[in-house]
């Protein structure tokens, strides 16, 4: 973890640093408070910028409201049964009261919301303005879609008191959603006083709504939900203002300390996740001072999640229960090892200061971090003495888990300090003690190279506490930064396992599993579970699917295998035609079979075509040709995908029913979702500089090739005609399979949907499209006006005869190749 600096530089005449630091040096101040003095809690804004605590509070409400709208929509009808009751009674017992409570609750609404308004005013603020439409804006479009999943609002019965002034809508879901988002987006902007002023209104005005509700109360309750998060992710995506405490704040919470300060500096260090200051003590002695705020607790957690849910066994304790235990905790880390012997800076005080902030300061050591020097720096001597303050904290079982070389410092006499004990444990575990190691190993071997690193390593700590480290040896162990350099020389960490493997004369172990997950698994879980949420409803009627399939006409089974093969024919002339080399046609035909066991083991047709480049250059092409005619072949078979969508699209016409771009909502969100994909990629630099590397190469090797099959007619029927052959034998199979089980739609309007479903399953990271394809040509059937019982079957008949089914033949033609030496 990247955490931040406790040691600063100065450009006056520094004090006399010792060697090694005397045990049992001056006690450590605990300030109780901070002068009551009214200038000396002030805090000044200094910016706007995106906070960590926006980022926690969005993602903690909206994951939060899913499983309650979805228990709203479950338990709809009992939801509404118990309000009409509870209406019922209010109303029968007091018609009046019921009547007050129903006005009082929608004026308090609108009188939230006003006074929302009247902070823009009140401050003159046209960026408070601003956030406050946006946010406006984006709850009633978020109450709305509240109302859209939940089928739409709820009667309640009992309820029949009509309010005056139409404050109908401004009593219902939308009032407190606009309510919730405008109180959570002036949050940052006023005193928590008025903050707490806020809550208490939302909070009685939430309890009138249950009294005589005019929606049910899960729809307010997501409503309250959903308005804060997106209060939050308004404050996330334009930025909060940015309060930090004053420089007379931070002297005052030093003198509350006992350390009077006559001078306070901003520091110029690497203190990430902090805010670094200087200070001058009246008696002439310089401390380094960290302040640190709610934010620094936010990132912390967040960052715990994130390692949590994606890596394992790093030992990652749990957060905190507040942000003064984990300035403690770093306190507590930093006094330990300095009364160990350790080299690092002394504590002198820690306290309260400004509104949600703690300062942490420490003796300023006046020397540079080692990301700040050159690599000739880290002579001989320094590496040893680095090596021996490792040493000393796994005698005393004490894990840093931050040695990057920002965390290490040389005085001016050269002497190693280590700094900065936030992400720090204490009675750690092997593991984490030897992560230690290895992270150390890795940020020195960057700067000094790997042999006078392992070697200083193994002089200091021994042979066997430098081979334990060897299974941490990975990116996954490291921090951030150290992880960062490292992308500049990926074959270190690799150097690095064989040189403690050599040097301590052990085997190289496997890697320590760490990953937990990985992204590509998180797509294909939520790939499967889009699939699975889009077929499930059409498995409804199992018994009229089973009476489909037991009436089938199997005469088109024979069509369904021959257009199969097709593909596969298919297939071989389109490679034949995108390499000059001629090809023998046995051999070809069965590469192109074997890629149908080869492309089940990994997504996106990976496997085939690399065993398509394999055959090729055992068939004597240049490797670089077999790359760029596989390439090629894949390009033609995209263009003539989009060939063959335009002309089966003009070909449907009106056949195409619900499925037409102007009557189906869908595929219009889809064609809106696709033209922001393509605008971010071309506004955002990032993006863009990725997609041109990405693209553009493969892109301009395809049009080397197709002027290359262009000036050879013949080749450029193969690779054109295997192409389409390719294509229209796997529409023509989707089309067999509907006929045999009694699908009426005809080829033009299947085709449309194979081509469209095939297109959208190319972007599934599962092999073959598994599971996205199967979803896409079902919703699509169905749009076009097939029955679902006709449909499901008919596209598991179609994925048996594509898919499964040329899983054991690609397997047989696969064994072949390989004995016979041509792959």
């Amino acid at each position: 973890m990247d955490t931040t600096d406790t040691a600063g530089r100065s450009s006056a005449p520094p004090p006399r640093v010792p060697d090694a630091p005397v045990s049992g040096s001056a006690p450590v101040a605990v300030a109780r408070a901070v002068p009551a003095r009214g200038e000396h809690r002030r805090e000044e804004v200094t910016g706007y910028e995106r906070s960590p605590s926006d980022v926690l509070r969005t993602c903690v409400l909206a994951l939060a409201a899913v499983p309650l709208l979805g228990v709203a929509r479950w338990a709809r009808g009992e939801a509404a049964a118990l309000d009409g009751d509870l209406v019922g009674r209010l109303s029968s017992a007091a018609p009046l009261l019921e009547r007050t409570i129903v006005v009082t609750a929608a004026l308090l609404v609108a009188g939230a919301v006003a006074a929302a308004w009247t902070a823009p005013l009140l401050t003159r603020s046209p960026r408070l303005a601003g956030y406050l439409i946006v946010a406006g804006a984006a709850a009633v479009g978020a109450a709305h879609g509240v109302d859209v999943v939940l089928g739409g609002g709820a009667d309640v019965p009992g309820r029949e008191t009509e309010l005056p002034w139409e404050l109908d809508g401004v009593l219902g879901v939308d009032g407190l959603a606009v309510a919730a988002a405008s109180f959570a987006v002036l949050a940052p902007f006023v005193s928590r006083r008025w903050r707490r002023a806020g809550v208490l209104l939302l909070t009685g005005t939430a309890l009138l709504h249950l009294l005589v509700p005019p929606a049910l109360p899960t729809d307010l309750l997501v409503a309250l939900m959903l308005g804060t998060a997106v209060g939050s992710a308004t404050l996330l995506l334009l930025g909060r203002p940015v309060a930090r405490p004053t420089r007379d704040a931070v002297a005052a919470a030093l003198a509350g300390s006992g350390l009077d300060a006559v001078a306070v500096e901003p520091a110029v260090v690497d203190a990430r996740g902090s805010v670094p200051w200087t200070a001058v003590l009246r008696d002439g002695q310089r401390v380094f001072a960290k302040v640190m705020g709610a934010e620094n607790r936010a990132a912390d957690l967040l960052f715990r999640v994130y390692r949590f849910l994606r890596l394992r066994d790093v030992g990652d304790e749990r957060p905190f229960s507040s942000l003064r235990r984990t300035v403690e905790h770093e306190a507590l880390v930093s006094l330990f090892v300095r009364d160990t012997g350790g080299r690092t800076p002394r504590l002198r005080a820690i306290a309260p200061v400004g509104r949600d902030s703690w300062l942490l300061s420490h003796d300023l050591v006046d020397g540079t971090t080692l990301d700040r020097l050159p690599d000739a720096a880290l002579t001989g001597p320094v590496l040893s003495g680095i090596w021996e303050q490792v040493a000393l904290l796994r005698r005393h079982r004490v894990a840093h888990r931050d040695l990057r070389a920002a965390n290490v410092l040389l005085d001016r006499s050269g002497t190693p300090w280590l700094i900065d004990w936030g992400f720090s444990e204490v009675a750690a575990g092997p593991e984490l003690l030897d992560a230690d190691v290895a992270q150390a190993l890795v940020a020195l071997a960057l700067r000094a190279g790997v042999d006078p690193v392992v070697d200083t390593a193994v002089a200091a700590l021994g042979p066997e506490a430098v081979a334990a480290s060897l299974p941490r040896l990975q990116p996954d162990s490291l921090s951030g930064a150290t992880r960062d350099a490292l992308r500049h020389d990926r074959e270190l960490a690799g150097r690095l396992r064989a040189a403690v493997a050599r040097r301590c004369g052990v085997p190289e172990p496997g890697l320590a599993r760490l990953e937990r997950i990985r992204p590509r698994t998180l797509l294909v879980v939520a790939v499967l579970a889009l699939a699975g949420y889009l077929l499930l409803p059409q498995l409804g009627d199992v018994p009229g699917m089973v009476r489909r399939v037991r009436d089938a006409d199997w005469d088109w089974a024979s069509v369904v295998v021959a257009a199969s093969v097709l593909t596969y024919v298919g297939a071989a002339l389109s490679l034949a035609g995108a390499v000059p080399a001629r090809l023998r046609p046995v051999p070809l035909f069965a590469a192109q079979l074997a890629s149908s066991f080869a492309g089940r083991l990994v997504p996106a047709g990976l496997g085939g075509m690399a065993l398509n480049v394999r055959y090729l250059q055992r068939s004597g092409v240049d490797v670089a040709v077999a790359t760029s005619g596989v390439g090629l072949s894949y390009a033609a078979g995209t263009v003539v995908h989009v060939l063959l969508l335009l002309g089966f699209a003009a070909l449907a016409g009106r056949s195409l029913g619900s499925l037409r771009p102007a009557g189906s909502p869908a595929l219009l969100w889809g064609a809106l979702a696709l033209l922001v994909l393509c605008l971010a990629a071309v506004a955002v630099p990032a993006l863009r500089r990725r997609v041109t590397a990405r693209l553009l190469p493969p892109l301009r090797r395809s049009a080397h090739g197709v002027a290359a099959a262009l000036r050879s007619p013949g080749r450029l029927v193969l690779l054109v005609g295997g192409s389409a052959a390719t294509t229209l034998g796997y529409l023509v199979c989707l089309y067999a399979a509907t006929r045999a089980l009694g699908g009426d739609l005809g080829l033009a309007a299947v085709g449309v949907v194979y081509l469209l479903g095939a297109a959208v399953a190319a972007a599934a990271p599962t092999p073959g499209g598994l599971g996205a394809l199967e979803a896409a040509l079902v919703a699509g059937l169905v749009a076009a006006g097939m029955d679902h019982t006709v449909a499901v079957p008919a596209v598991f008949l179609y994925r048996l005869a594509t898919f499964w089914l040329p899983v054991l033949p690609g397997w047989a033609a696969f064994a072949w190749l390989r004995r016979s030496g041509r792959v």
